[in-house]
């Protein structure tokens, strides 16, 4: 009788243990890049940061972090602008198009991309995943 409960219970480790690798397999950290309407005002830059907490932690905005942006000149990549998230975790630029890096300070986040419009940028940050 003691073999037949250790083997159940060896099939419910082994189960549980499945649907967490599998749960864990797509938690990385993302960035997605949508084109938004131009304003009046210009081309728009959003970047927008989410932190994940895992498959079963939630996802919440970051608010108040340092967003900086650096500008392609050619040869480097220089210091043009620097702006905190709003409480909806989006950090608002006023650009034209170009070659820009983004950096979420508070996260050592860096993403590089190439603007030709009005644009908003989402980074899905993986916060257990190292």
């Amino acid at each position: 009788m003691n073999k037949r409960i250790l083997l159940g219970l060896l099939v419910v480790v082994l189960v549980i243990t499945a649907i967490g690798v599998f749960a864990a397999s797509s938690y990385r950290t993302t960035v997605s890049v949508t084109p938004m309407t131009t304003t009046s005002n210009g081309d728009v830059l959003k970047v927008k940061v989410i932190m994940n907490y895992g498959p079963f932690g939630g996802q919440s905005p970051l608010e108040g972090s340092d967003v900086w942006l650096y500008s392609y000149n050619g040869t480097a990549y220089v210091f043009h602008e620097m702006n905190f998230t709003a409480s909806n975790g989006v950090a608002t630029f006023h650009v034209p198009p170009g070659k820009y890096k983004v950096l979420v300070t508070d996260l050592h986040y860096s993403y590089v991309f190439t603007m030709s419009g009005s644009e908003e940028i989402t980074v899905n940050y993986a916060y257990l995943y190292r």
